[in-house]
């Protein structure tokens, strides 16, 4: 497992030193803003083992996750910005063309974990589910997940999965044309996660069935079809 390291200089007797230090004991699995993705990209871009994770299925075709000029500071005046625009397509001939997957090179199953994003829903149509999973590129049998938007409870409303797979609405409230965050922290010794919109914890911990690591995110648009939402600042760490 790598390690976020923070290098400074010290100086002993006159001799510089360099000291390197594991950074708060989190140690950095995932971090990507998409600002360097090329928007004509194709297939796989970036190496499970980086920073970055590699990203599966970008840019394959119309349908496919695609580099976007919907900027997540432009709501708050800040630096501009890229994100990703995830798009459904029920007519594409493999269901993962337009997921958003982005997986990394060594599995997670023990101590703590939090994962991070931001999205924007374009419309009151817009949704999307987020599904933390296994080794197996296309399955998802772990049942740690959040719906942004989904049909099958609410368009409006956070969804959160229990863990006998059924989605359980909360009663939080999704704007359309905001960006948000959604932030999971995940304990792998008690098989619980929680979840939390903008700095606010949604509900207690939710206990979730462990069967196997954990090594990828996906996110899934959920229906109607040709609904838009927007990713940015996917974030996976490890915590100590």
């Amino acid at each position: 497992m790598r390690r976020v390291s923070a290098i400074i200089p010290a100086l002993v007797a006159g001799t510089a030193m360099v000291l390197s230090f594991s950074a708060f004991g989190e140690s950095l699995i995932i971090r990507q803003d998409f600002e360097g993705f090329d928007t004509k990209g194709e297939g796989t871009l970036g190496a499970e083992d980086s920073e970055g994770a590699s990203w599966k299925t970008f840019g394959m075709r119309d349908s496919s996750p695609q580099v976007s000029d919907q900027e997540f500071f432009s709501a708050n005046g800040g630096s501009p910005g890229k994100s990703i625009r995830i798009i459904r397509d029920d007519s594409a001939v493999m269901t993962p063309d337009f997921w958003l997957i982005g997986s990394w090179a060594d599995p997670l199953d023990s101590g703590k974990l939090r994962v991070s994003f931001r999205f924007l829903r374009d419309s009151p149509d817009s949704g999307f589910s987020v599904h933390l999973g296994t080794e197996e590129k296309n399955s998802n049998v772990n049942t740690v997940a959040v719906s942004v938007g989904n049909r099958s409870n609410s368009l409006e409303k956070l969804g959160v999965m229990k863990i006998d797979g059924s989605w359980e609405t909360t009663e939080v409230m999704l704007e359309v044309g905001v960006w948000t965050q959604v932030v999971l922290e995940i304990d792998f010794s008690a098989a619980t996660y929680v979840v939390s919109v903008d700095g606010t914890p949604v509900g207690e911990a939710i206990p979730f069935e462990m069967n196997g690591a954990l090594r990828r995110v996906s996110f899934l648009p959920t229906h109607p079809d040709a609904n838009v939402s927007y990713i940015d600042d996917v974030e996976v760490v490890a915590l100590d």
